[in-house]
């Protein structure tokens, strides 16, 4: 196929990806993030679908009959590229989640900074966690997953023929839900910790009424949180890790629900 030389259908089919790849770009970790100018996404956009362009099979999109049918082929191919770029971003939502509550338990609630990639306040931890997360999702070759899943979906997924059945959002709402479940995991070390220093306070409170706690207790508690934070990291990277090799599954399960 010469690139160079494409009739109209080809140039729609065009279209359709670089939408598809926009979507991804602009809204996956790493690629989306607000510190990324949106040119140098457009930018990246436009010779990523270049490079796609002759790998996509002949019959992968339809010729759309009319204004309408080509709003619904553009609005499929968003859908798709932003679901990708969800069940990606799901994993880095945990770990801000797991950071934020952490830092409850620490007393940094109030503490806030501004995260560069969503510019959005969190937490000081979630930030760390975020910063961690976004190293080994680069160090794990996470941006190959991603940009495989995408060249993927061209062959996996035909826009004109999606289904959104029930399996879609029953899939997405389980992935979701095993956000939490993540979070909780790397949230896990610092919260036992923390529960039972709290209790070993409440103990003291009650038995030497005169020793004031809370001012004991503040730094201390900021002290253990600190110290289960970093003995915890080869913990936080074995979840990543995990959660890395499991990504290409998910994201062919759910381009196969569509």
């Amino acid at each position: 196929m010469d690139l160079f030389n494409v009739n109209l259908a080809g140039l729609e089919s065009a279209l359709f990806i670089f939408f598809r790849v926009a979507a991804v770009l602009f809204f996956a970790p790493f690629f989306g993030s607000a510190q990324v100018p949106a040119r140098l996404k457009v930018a990246l956009a436009l010779v990523f679908s270049v490079a796609l362009y002759p790998l996509v099979p002949a019959g992968a999109f339809h010729r759309s009959s009319g204004l309408f049918d080509l709003v619904i082929a553009v609005f499929s191919e968003l859908t798709i590229g932003l679901a990708i770029a969800y069940a990606v971003q799901l994993i880095f939502a945990a770990v801000q989640l797991a950071g934020t509550v952490v830092d409850f338990q620490m007393g940094f609630g109030v503490v806030n900074v501004i995260d560069p990639q969503t510019q959005s306040q969190v937490s000081i931890t979630a930030q760390f966690h975020n910063i961690i997360a976004v190293l080994f999702f680069l160090a794990l070759n996470g941006h190959h997953i991603l940009i495989g899943a995408l060249v993927d979906s061209f062959t996996l997924i035909n826009p004109s023929r999606i289904d959104f059945s029930s399996l879609t959002p029953e899939f997405i709402m389980k992935i979701f839900s095993a956000t939490f479940i993540v979070a909780v995991k790397i949230a896990a070390p610092v919260m036992a910790v923390l529960f039972f220093l709290s209790v070993g306070l409440g103990l003291v409170a009650r038995t030497v009424p005169q020793m004031n706690v809370f001012i004991v207790g503040f730094p201390l508690q900021i002290g253990v949180g600190l110290l289960m934070i970093a003995m915890s990291m080869p913990f936080f990277s074995m979840i990543l890790k995990a959660q890395w090799a499991e990504l290409p599954s998910r994201l062919k399960i759910l381009m196969g629900t569509f």
